[in-house]
């Protein structure tokens, strides 16, 4: 293979892209990869699902690209009381700056409403179903992407791929054990990990954290004629980067990055990930290690992450 996975594969990208976060960011890399998405699907997460996909069709756009782009489900499987009231009430027993998005115990119309959002996962269902081997990419909670699993047979699931960005073994960003995708929909995590998938690979947050975007790399993206070095010189002139040290995290970067390069310097342990349903424990990740039907990646040079993706991202289109 080529530095390029395998690209004869179909690609399916589930995301909570919201403008220039680190979904936007994994998007961008793969588009300029010409690592094409056939599907998007949108899931709750850092917005609903229905702004993630009007972003989404914008960045495809940017790009001249055509991808069909699916929004997806607003409410998590755990969606059912007493359980609802369980989960909200852990919620807002958190610090007051703890990352949750759509998850706000105050937010109303997330809480108290019952839309469940639009047809993504049948069409991801429709799409495994027709290919012959497919790489799904998770970018956000796993919503979509279990309730497909739940209408497909064993037989079809086989031939494809799950790459999942998130999860944490070593410390949380929403609890002290937490990741925010895991957090979100635990439930959806436990129907995915239990799916008897070709490989799936977690990509967790503590290895997703390592690279760190600088300053300087930003400013020479932002002077490239790209989608991208055109969408970070806008947001930097609209809000200011000032003392920050990155302008924002390129976690799913690495977790594309991971899929798309199978030359990436990496490590990565076999075994059994499980995932806690509990709400004393929402969300957290475990890990045993030996036989088993998961991939846990423990390591990348964050250095190479880097310097491929900005000489990805910073190549003008003529020379793609």
């Amino acid at each position: 293979m080529s530095s390029e996975q395998d690209t004869a594969r179909h690609l399916i990208v589930d995301t909570d892209t919201l403008g220039i976060n680190d979904d936007a960011l994994a998007l961008h890399y793969l588009f300029a990869l010409a690592r094409t998405p056939q599907l998007i699907t949108t899931v709750f997460g850092n917005s609903t699902a229905t702004a993630s996909a009007g972003h989404a069709r914008a960045l495809a756009r940017h790009h001249l690209l055509d991808i069909d782009v699916v929004q997806g489900r607003e409410k998590p499987l755990w969606w059912y009381e007493p359980l609802r009231q369980d989960v909200r009430a852990v919620i807002a027993a958190l610090p007051a700056d703890t990352y949750v998005a759509s998850l706000r115990p105050d937010d109303a119309g997330f809480w108290e409403t019952d839309l469940q959002g639009g047809p993504a996962p049948e069409a991801l269902a429709a799409a495994l179903k027709h290919s012959r081997g497919a790489d799904v990419l998770a970018l956000g909670p796993l919503t979509n992407i279990a309730r497909a699993v739940r209408q497909l047979a064993p037989s079809i699931l086989v031939r494809h791929r799950l790459f999942i960005s998130g999860g944490s073994i070593k410390g949380g960003n929403v609890t002290e054990h937490a990741e925010f995708n895991a957090f979100a929909d635990p439930e959806a995590l436990k129907v995915c990990l239990s799916a008897g998938w070709e490989s799936l690979v977690m990509v967790p947050l503590e290895v997703l954290q390592a690279p760190r975007l600088g300053p300087a790399a930003v400013d020479r993206i932002r002077r490239t004629d790209t989608p991208l070095g055109q969408a970070l010189d806008k947001l930097e002139r609209e809000s200011p980067r000032g003392e920050s040290k990155d302008r924002e995290p390129i976690w799913d970067v690495v977790a594309a990055s991971v899929m798309a390069d199978d030359t990436l310097p990496s490590r990565a342990e076999t075994g059994t990930i499980s995932v806690d349903t509990d709400p004393a424990n929402w969300g957290a990740i475990r890990f045993r290690q030996g036989d088993g039907p998961h991939r846990l990646v423990t390591h990348i040079d964050p250095d190479a992450v880097l310097r491929r993706f900005e000489a990805v991202v910073s190549q003008p289109r003529s020379s793609r």
